[in-house]
C-alpha cells in the first residue's frame, strides 16, 4: 500500500505541478518555476556534486543511473559528465514529461518503472545518482529501492545518495514570539459525558514575529477539574499558513467532554509541538466553564465539504538512520567512501549524502 500511495501521489503531482514536486520552493507553487531557472538549478547542483566526487577520487562513470527522475532536471545535467543517461521514475507523469523536456535524446532516456525492480541486469551502470527522492518513500520501500541501486551499479562503480538520518528537535521560535490573545466563541455551557462539540476560536498573534506554519503550531485544549489537569490534550487543529504579527485567524476546535459528569473548566491554548505551551510563556488562555452530564451522546453531524487539496500536500518524509545505513551498505558489499552532512532535507532533519563504492 506505501508504494501505491507513492505513485498516487507523484503521478498527481506530475500532472498537476511537477516542477514544484521536484523544488518546493513556497514561492514556485501552482506552477510558479520558469522553465530555464528550473533546469538551471539543475546544472549546478550537478556541478556541486561532481566537484564533491572529484574531491574523494571518484566519478560517476560513463554510463548514469538518475534515479528519481522526476522531470529530468539532474539527468539532462547529467548529460554533461556522462556519455549515457538514464532517468527513472515511477510516476507516469513525471517521465512523460521528462521526455518532453530532453534536451540531450542522443544520450538521455527515461525509463517508467514499476517501483520494485530496476527494469536492468546486474552492473548494468558506472554509477548512480538520487537526490532530495528516497526521503519520500516510506522505509520498507526505501530498502527496497537501496537494493536495487546497489544492484545495477557494476563493482568499482560508484553511487551518491542523499538520505534524511533522523528528525531533528524543533528550535523554538524567536524569544516573545509565544503571545496570543485567544478569544473562545459562543462556548457550550452543558454537554453530555463524552459528547464532541466544534468551537470556533478567534486568534491574534499579538508578538512581534511570525508564527511559522512549519513549525507544527496547534490550537488545542486542556479539561479542568477546578486547578487539577483532568486531560492534558484533547482536540487540535493546525495552523496552515504563516500568521504574521497582528495577523487574526478564526479556526475550529472539535472537544470531547470528559466521561464523567461534573463542572469543568475548559481551557483553550496554543502549542508548539514538542516546545512548549503559550501559557508556558505567559500568555492568557482562554476559559468556559461546562457542566458535563447525562448519558454519552453518538453526535451525528453533516459530512464536511471537501477540501481543495493540492497533491503536494500528501507528500512525506522519511528518514533512515546512518548508523543502520552504514550496516546495509556493508551487507550489500557496498563501501562507505563518505557521509556527508547537509542541509539539503531541510533544517527539520539530519540528512546525509552518501558517496559509495561497490566492492
Amino acid at each position: 500500500m506505501a508504494l501505491e500511495e507513492l505513485k498516487s501521489t507523484w503521478d498527481s503531482l506530475g500532472s498537476v505541478d511537477p516542477l514544484w514536486a521536484v523544488l518546493t520552493d513556497p514561492a514556485r507553487r501552482n506552477g510558479g518555476w520558469d522553465l530555464e531557472e528550473f533546469m538551471e538549478t539543475g546544472r549546478q547542483t550537478v556541478g556541486a556534486a561532481v566537484d564533491t566526487l572529484t574531491k574523494h577520487d571518484v566519478s560517476l562513470g560513463e554510463r548514469v543511473l538518475d534515479f528519481g527522475c522526476g522531470v529530468g532536471r539532474l539527468s539532462n545535467a547529467q548529460a554533461e559528465h556522462a556519455k549515457t543517461v538514464v532517468g527513472i521514475d515511477l510516476a507516469a507523469s513525471m517521465v512523460d514529461r521528462a521526455r518532453e523536456l530532453n534536451r540531450h535524446p542522443d544520450q538521455v532516456e527515461f525509463v517508467l518503472y514499476d517501483g520494485l525492480t530496476l527494469p536492468f541486469e546486474d552492473g548494468s551502470f558506472d554509477g548512480a545518482l538520487s537526490l532530495l527522492v528516497l526521503q519520500h518513500g516510506r522505509p520498507e520501500v526505501q530498502l527496497r529501492c537501496l537494493m536495487e541501486l546497489q544492484r545495477v551499479v557494476r563493482p568499482g562503480g560508484v553511487l551518491m545518495l542523499q538520505i534524511p538520518s533522523r528528525p531533528l528537535p524543533p528550535k523554538p521560535l524567536a524569544t516573545g514570539a509565544y503571545q496570543a490573545q485567544i478569544d473562545l466563541q459562543d462556548a457550550p455551557a452543558n454537554l453530555a459525558a463524552g459528547e464532541r462539540a466544534t468551537l470556533t476560536v478567534n486568534l491574534v498573534n499579538v508578538s512581534e514575529h511570525t508564527w511559522p506554519a512549519s513549525a507544527i503550531i496547534q490550537l488545542g485544549n486542556h479539561w479542568l477539574d477546578g486547578e487539577n489537569m483532568l486531560v492534558l490534550n484533547d482536540g487540535r487543529t493546525m495552523l496552515t499558513a504563516d500568521v504574521e504579527p497582528g495577523d487574526f485567524v478564526e479556526l475550529p476546535l472539535t472537544v470531547t467532554a470528559p466521561e464523567a459528569a461534573g463542572t469543568y473548566e475548559l481551557e483553550i491554548d496554543l502549542v508548539h509541538e514538542n516546545v512548549t505551551w503559550w501559557k508556558n510563556a505567559g500568555t492568557e488562555t482562554a476559559r468556559a466553564t461546562v457542566t458535563v452530564g447525562g448519558a454519552r451522546q453518538e453526535t451525528v453531524s453533516e459530512p464536511a465539504p471537501a477540501e481543495d487539496t493540492h497533491p503536494g500536500d500528501a507528500i512525506e518524509m522519511h528518514g533512515l538512520h546512518i548508523e543502520f545505513l552504514r550496516d546495509l551498505f556493508e551487507y550489500g558489499n557496498t563501501d562507505v567512501l563518505a557521509a556527508i552532512q547537509d542541509g539539503s532535507a531541510g533544517e527539520e532533519w539530519e540528512n546525509y549524502t552518501y558517496i559509495l563504492r561497490r566492492r
